[in-house]
């Protein structure tokens, strides 16, 4: 007697057996990222906060995002991978209830920052759990199968929390006379019910992932961590690589959070007007179309012209569309507003371009970047720093929308979108278009040896390769703390204005005592700089030393690299003294 079901579909089948949690995982992993950066914005703007306040305080919570690789190899330490998902979604749950209680209580605006600041670590340490999960338990035929489902529901989150779920609750507002607060009380108490609903349903369902290798302690968590890290910054061309990872989103890193208000501001403010709900359907569901419509056809392009000749073209389709916000500010600026289907229209253009050229920027990470004897873990510490320079453009766009008017910004925009087009235009190509090293090289898929490996190195290229990478080391930490420390600080100043108290991670404050605190952060961060500057110069000397009797050029180039960076540095440095000499006073 034969099975009724056939070896390839039966229902042990490992496709149809992913299905009962595939679907659902990374449904719940998008739910809390786009509530958090999305919904939240929409929420604030529908209370009154202003854009300057908001950009501020949902730029900085980004970083929680970026700083994942620093914690992520810890969690195997303890419990399973399931276990974690399923904690931080029962801890997001709470955390999205606690925002929705917080919004009667005076001085709601700093309370729910504070958690939100709590539910974004929540957040992404459920991405790292949840992407562990997927990893190690298909096989890499399955993952490839379920790659669109895995895709289409963490979209379908985005479609549910930043357009649905808004668009509904507030047709039930309007039909019930609800203040807006009562509606955003809903907003996140139906998405606390919904991962706690996820949570319930993983504990049956989701499998435990596997652990390679369990480390017994956090020094050889740590160890290994630098290891990876250390390699990542012996690659030939790296700061031509690092400078179109940190320039290729500019523009739309200033537009990410501001196109939004923009939309729901007041026509006498210049905005056009639209309630919440008006801009969810279009920045969620119409245009999230547009923006998978647009990555589709992004990523057919570049597999016929090959990465190096589509990267130009992609990085104008990125930017050029964001003319379409320079239209709609004329328009908001002669204060009569525009027809809904024109602004729907031209939104989605601008949504469609990003998801075209996005295509070349992930791409480019996969192929040029990330290739090595660490290919995840340096994909990984790719995409951290391409997220991480949306914290300070993020944070920036509001007030310089209020400064200069929504018209004038959009314009400044399009200038700041130049530097995207030429960091795709020259952005080097050391590996070449091929996808994968030569036949032979590979190494258990994600061990690749390309041509910075030590082993196809001569004896004065490694010592030189070595010495800058060093160099490199020390102008990245320069950078990461212009972006993480310097933009929270001058962040908090702008924040203080007109305030009296503020908290901190739930703890109050007086105005005077954040300002004084934030200013002794800068000095602590300019001493910090002044000592990494050191050391990269010092770093550089002797690689250019190490590299003259044998004329190494290619790493040497590093060193120059991470010398310029930490001139540029020092340039941003002084201008953010000025700016918090400013702010403060």
């Amino acid at each position: 007697m034969t099975s009724s079901h056939s070896p390839s579909t039966g229902p042990n089948h490992p496709i149809l057996r992913s299905l009962l949690w595939v679907p659902t995982l990374y449904l719940a992993m998008g739910i809390p990222f786009n509530v958090i950066n999305s919904t939240a914005a929409s929420m604030y703007k529908d209370l009154g906060v202003a854009d300057g306040q908001i950009t501020i305080a949902l730029g900085s919570v980004i970083i929680a995002w970026s700083l994942k690789p620093l914690w992520a190899a810890f969690l195997d330490m303890y419990r399973t991978k399931k276990f974690f998902v399923i904690t931080t979604e029962i801890l997001l749950a709470l955390l999205f209830t606690g925002v929705a209680m917080s919004l009667p209580l005076h001085g709601y605006f700093q309370i729910t920052i504070a958690i939100l600041w709590v539910a974004a670590f929540a957040s992404s340490t459920q991405d790292i759990c949840g992407d562990g999960i997927y990893l190690t338990s298909l096989d890499k035929k399955t993952q490839a199968n379920l790659a669109g489902v895995q895709g289409m529901f963490w979209n379908l989150g985005k479609v549910l929390a930043t357009g649905v779920l808004i668009s509904s609750l507030q047709k039930l507002a309007t039909a019930n006379s609800w203040a807006p607060q009562k509606m955003w009380m809903s907003v996140w108490i139906t998405a606390a019910i919904a991962m706690a609903v996820f949570a319930i349903y993983h504990i049956k369902f989701l499998p435990p992932g596997s652990i390679e290798d369990r480390p017994h302690s956090a020094k050889a968590v740590w160890d290994d961590f630098l290891g990876s890290a250390t390699t990542f910054f012996h690659k030939r061309a790296f700061w031509g690589m690092i400078a179109f990872v940190f320039l290729y989103r500019i523009g739309e890193g200033l537009i990410l959070t501001e196109g939004r208000l923009f939309l729901q501001s007041s026509v006498e403010s210049g905005g056009l007007g639209l309630s919440a709900g008006q801009v969810a359907d279009i920045d969620a569901v119409y245009g999230t179309v547009a923006a998978i419509s647009g990555g589709i056809l992004g990523g057919m392009f570049l597999g016929k012209l090959g990465l190096k000749r589509a990267l130009p073209i992609l990085g104008l389709c990125l930017n050029v569309p964001h003319f379409t916000f320079v239209i709609l500010s004329q328009y908001g600026a002669a204060r009569h507003g525009l027809d809904y289907t024109t602004i729907a229209t031209l939104v989605c253009i601008e949504k469609f371009g990003y998801g075209f050229g996005f295509i070349g920027n992930m791409v480019y990470m996969m192929q040029q970047i990330a290739p090595g004897r660490c290919t995840m873990t340096h994909y990984a510490f790719a995409t951290a720093l391409m997220n991480l320079m949306l914290s300070p453009t993020t944070m920036i766009s509001g007030p310089l929308a209020e400064w200069l008017g929504f018209a004038t910004f959009f314009i400044v925009v399009m200038f700041a979108s130049v530097p995207s087009v030429l960091a795709a235009w020259k952005a080097p190509h050391p590996l070449g278009d091929a996808t994968r090293a030569k036949e032979g090289e590979r190494r258990e898929d994600e061990h690749i040896v390309t041509i910075d490996d030590p082993t196809r190195l001569t004896e004065a290229e490694r010592q030189v390769q070595a010495i800058a990478g060093r160099a490199s080391i020390y102008a990245m930490l320069n950078i990461l703390t212009l972006l993480i420390v310097d933009a929270w600080a001058l962040g908090q100043l702008r924040g203080l204005h007109g305030v009296a108290e503020t908290t901190f991670f739930g703890i109050a404050l007086s105005a005077s005592a954040m300002r004084i605190f934030a200013l002794a952060v800068l000095g602590l961060s300019f001493a910090f700089k002044v000592q990494f500057s050191l050391k990269t110069f010092r770093f550089a000397a002797q690689a250019a030393a190490a590299a003259a009797p044998t004329g190494e050029k290619a790493y040497l180039g590093n060193a120059r690299g991470a010398k310029i960076t930490t001139i540029l540095c020092g340039l941003v440095s002084a201008i953010v003294l000025v700016v918090a000499y400013l702010l403060a006073n």
